[in-house]
């Protein structure tokens, strides 16, 4: 897998180094040919401005910040054809790599994926052309779901290589943010690019405005929005603090087991974005991994902290602890998400485990997850009746109990998370007493 992914990461590095720059400095050159300064002078020079303006009036939204300039490429290349929309793009290049100082290679490369989009448009836009029973409309609108995808596709391949991410989960991510702001802008564009042809150069003053409008309402919504996430972030941060004194404070009873909650907690976010979950279900996952032995609150002290084995009456109590913290947790009517996580720990996929016997994929995956987390941390945790499992045989038990004790696909994703970080790390997390060391410090965004 590992290997795969690195010849995948070397083709991407192939096709934005050299490519991305092989067709920026071809399609400029294949361009020169249709431009003619001195007829299309007033042409130039309304892009040009157009462009400045763009570049200094962006649309925001909470997580990144987009010029207006793809809808002014876009009027360009149906109005005049692939050198007007080459020359605006060229002429913000300069702007941007004048104001932020970008390092000239990923500038070239970063204008390269742009005049690829401009060239496939314009290219399209001929073809279409030639299309009698297609209409203008149903042709800007092709036209627009190109230029958005073509752009989307060569922009996520770009920083997925710089940022060494898949490039399908980069392509999501952008979509995510900016499509519908994005195709809006397009569109506006193309109903300019028609106003101008049939009523000229002054249409361009209602386009301007709306465009402006666009900007000051997209800058004053999001500024509200960056507002709110960062209240939304403090609660999470309250939230975090809250509950890793709350595991503290539940380890502490139980001197042998101290910081195993945030060790299992740990672990289960490692696996959490070793499977791909979003964010949003990799800190639940985590926060179920802190508070799984909550309800350790309610059994005794001299159970917890008995030197010998327990008895099977002993026994029976502690495995009370996933009833009472679920009881606990859904009776303070907060972190309801968290209550499989607390409850179904201990369940086993073969329909073995407590409190409910459920049997495979009726246990929640959050509880899935922890079930092979908190195993891992008890074995090779130290014992007052046994000393802690070395790490490969821990690692040999959970092989052992996939697919028994164990969702056998956590347990792999499990192994494999474990053997990519260096023995010397694991060895400091796993003898970690109580306090958060940085991977922990880490583990909440």
């Amino acid at each position: 897998m590992r290997q795969k992914n690195k010849i995948g990461f070397y083709i991407k590095g192939i096709i934005v180094q050299i490519g991305f720059v092989v067709a920026a400095i071809s399609i400029f050159y294949s361009s020169l040919s249709q431009w003619e300064p001195r007829e299309h002078w007033g042409v130039l020079f309304i892009y040009t401005l157009l462009t400045i303006f763009s570049c200094f009036t962006p649309v925001r939204n909470a997580n990144t910040i987009m010029t207006v300039n793809n809808a002014v490429i876009f009027s360009g290349i149906l109005l005049y054809g692939v050198w007007v929309g080459v020359w605006t793009a060229v002429i913000e290049a300069i702007i941007i790599a004048t104001l932020v100082r970008i390092n000239p290679l990923k500038a070239l490369m970063n204008i390269g994926q742009l005049l690829m989009t401009i060239w496939t448009v314009a290219y399209l836009n001929t073809l279409l052309k030639s299309v009698d029973f297609l209409s203008p409309l149903i042709s800007d609108l092709i036209l627009t779901v190109v230029y958005w995808f073509v752009n989307l596709v060569l922009v996520g391949l770009a920083i997925s290589y710089f940022q060494n991410k898949s490039w399908v989960r980069t392509v999501i991510a952008i979509s995510k943010g900016f499509t519908s702001t994005y195709l809006l802008l397009l569109i506006l564009a193309g109903v300019g690019s028609r106003l101008v042809e049939y009523y000229g150069v002054i249409a361009l003053v209602p386009m301007v405005i709306a465009f402006l409008t666009i900007s000051f309402v997209f800058h004053h919504y999001y500024d509200n929005v960056v507002k709110l996430q960062q209240k939304v972030e403090e609660v999470k941060r309250f939230n975090h603090n809250f509950l890793t004194t709350m595991a503290a404070s539940i380890d502490a009873r139980d001197r042998y087991t101290s910081g195993h909650s945030l060790r299992v907690a740990y672990w289960g976010r490692e696996i959490a974005k070793q499977i791909g979950l979003s964010s949003e279900k990799v800190d639940e996952v985590y926060f179920g991994g802190i508070l799984h032995d909550i309800g350790k609150i309610g059994i005794e002290d001299e159970i917890l902290n008995k030197k010998g084995r327990l008895t099977p009456e002993e026994y029976d109590k502690i495995k009370q602890h996933t009833v009472i913290g679920y009881e606990i947790i859904k009776q303070a009517g907060m972190f309801h998400e968290l209550l499989p996580a607390i409850r179904s720990h201990h369940e086993r996929v073969d329909g073995k485990g407590y409190p409910d016997g459920l049997v495979g994929n009726e246990i929640p995956l959050i509880a899935r997850i922890l079930a092979v987390s908190d195993a891992f941390d008890a074995m090779v945790a130290d014992r007052p009746y046994r000393k802690g499992l070395p790490i490969d045989q821990a690692l040999q038990e959970i092989r052992r109990g996939a697919g028994t004790q164990f969702d056998e696909e956590l347990a792999s994703h499990f192994i494999v998370v474990i053997n990519s970080l260096p023995r010397e790390e694991l060895e400091k997390i796993i003898r970690q007493n109580g306090q958060e060391h940085k991977p922990f410090q880490d583990a909440f965004h």
